[in-house]
């Protein structure tokens, strides 16, 4: 009898599926619904259930896809870019263990994807080199898988409400890896503002604006990679070594050309950005060393005003305590996603300004002192004068989040691009001319045309 058992044993051994090795997990988010002609932000939770995020605890190898469908066939394309434009997905897992410092996002932060991927495709940024021996630890203190969140911001080009469902798939493992901490790289002084600050415009021919920071390395290690997230009059980002003097990373912004999508669309809810932005990958890895100086200089243009304007960079850190101060850099340090066909114009050419979608209507009035209501789909007194130095003040409430955002004009700024339900804004025009303001999120039904002497 004894014999037998065994053999049966042995059997189901052998027979055990290897659940340890890498896997591409199929991912999808709860259904999103968006009304036509918006672009506003959700956040929704992903339970640990195996369909909506990893239902086992174990390593995230890397993001192979994060892509927009309406249904939850296997073979389900992505929704076009031109119907449904992605500005942005943030993901994160806050619940588990050794997030590591995280940087500007949080350190529950682990990947995400931008308007400069409108493939939605991320197969180059993550080698199977790579995947073989590092991963974002997706654990939480008892053993368990954790809950995922996702932040989404989709711009919806439909004539109607759609429902659509964020389609993720994702390498991950059970096996033990080495651990990869994401680290987003930015002022983080933005983050009470999504990240964003205006470029104001009005600048002569080439001349450019620069928004820059510096960040203090927490731990000794290399850096894998790193991705420049980059618009709004965007020409390029730097990451470098203020204490060794070299640069790591010069990502170029790059654009679509004419007949690119992101340029025919249309309403014009957003100004047309970068079809893709510099990522880097090494598996030998940058060296840096705990205390070392980076500094971030994202370089915009400055000729046009360009509002909602972004700078930082997502990049993935492994400690190492025996790297030395300065070492010499990876020559395996490669750019891995140049486009096949952009727009190679130097500089390139803002000329696609957003226009105001909604002509505000009524008497011209003049502005009083008094703070300006904003409601649900109504700017107070939808045309004004002022003066120059008259510090005009915006006053929020409603149901819906709203901003006060210069579609076009002399200058430009904006409040907090995410839109608020209460508290105010306020701007003090120092140049005259007509300023086109819109709501960012109801770009179609609500403006105000503010014309200053």
């Amino acid at each position: 009898m004894r014999p037998v058992l065994l053999a049966i044993l042995v059997l189901l051994v052998c027979a055990a599926p290897a659940s340890a090795g890498e896997q591409l997990l199929t991912l999808y988010s709860p259904a999103i619904e968006s009304l036509p002609y918006v672009h506003r932000s959700e956040f929704v939770t992903l339970k640990a259930d195996g369909k909506q995020a990893p239902a086992q605890a174990g390593s995230i190898l890397g993001f192979q896809e994060m892509a927009l469908v309406d249904s939850k066939r296997p073979d389900a394309k992505p929704l076009p870019v031109d119907k449904m434009m992605v500005h942005h997905f943030l993901y994160y897992a806050g619940g588990r263990v050794d997030r590591g410092p995280g940087g500007c996002l949080g350190d529950g932060f682990i990947g995400g994807r931008g308007e400069e991927h409108p493939s939605g495709r991320f197969d180059s940024a993550w080698p199977a080199e790579l995947r073989a021996r590092y991963g974002i630890r997706n654990a939480t203190p008892e053993g368990g898988a954790p809950e995922w969140s996702l932040m989404t911001m989709v711009m919806n080009h439909y004539k109607r409400p759609k429902r659509f469902y964020v389609r993720t798939k994702v390498w991950y493992t059970t096996e033990p890896r080495q651990q990869m901490y994401p680290l987003t790289i930015g002022n983080c002084a933005h983050l009470a503002n999504g990240m964003s600050y205006d470029v104001p415009g009005g600048g002569a021919p080439g001349s450019t604006f620069v928004d820059r920071s510096q960040w203090t390395v927490p731990f000794s290690g290399r850096i894998l990679g790193g991705g420049s997230h980059h618009h709004g009059g965007a020409l390029n980002q730097t990451l470098r070594s203020v204490s060794c003097g070299r640069t790591l990373f010069d990502a170029k912004a790059y654009y679509g050309a004419d007949d690119h999508p992101y340029n025919t669309i249309r309403p014009i809810l957003h100004e047309p950005g970068p079809i893709a932005n510099g990522t880097f990958r090494t598996l030998q890895g940058i060296p840096v060393t705990a205390g070392e100086v980076l500094e971030r200089e994202a370089v915009h243009s400055n000729e046009e005003l360009h509002i909602a304007a972004m700078g930082f960079w997502a990049t993935y850190f492994v400690r190492d305590d025996s790297v030395a101060a300065c070492a010499p850099m990876p020559s395996d340090l490669r750019e891995v996603t140049v486009p096949a066909k952009y727009d190679q114009r130097a500089p390139y050419v803002f000329d696609r300004p957003v226009p105001q979608l909604f002509a505000p209507r009524g008497k011209w009035r003049a502005f009083d002192g008094k703070p300006i209501a904003i409601g649900d789909q109504w700017f107070k007194s939808p045309r004004l004068t002022t003066k120059v130095g008259e510090k005009i003040t915006w006053q929020f409430q409603g149901s819906e989040p709203h901003s006060v955002s210069v579609a076009n004009g002399p200058r430009g700024f904006s409040s907090n691009y995410l839109g608020v339900t209460r508290g105010s804004y306020s701007f003090t025009p120092t140049v005259p001319g007509t300023y086109k303001l819109t709501c960012l999120i109801h770009p179609t039904t609500m403006s105000q045309t503010v014309r200053v002497r």
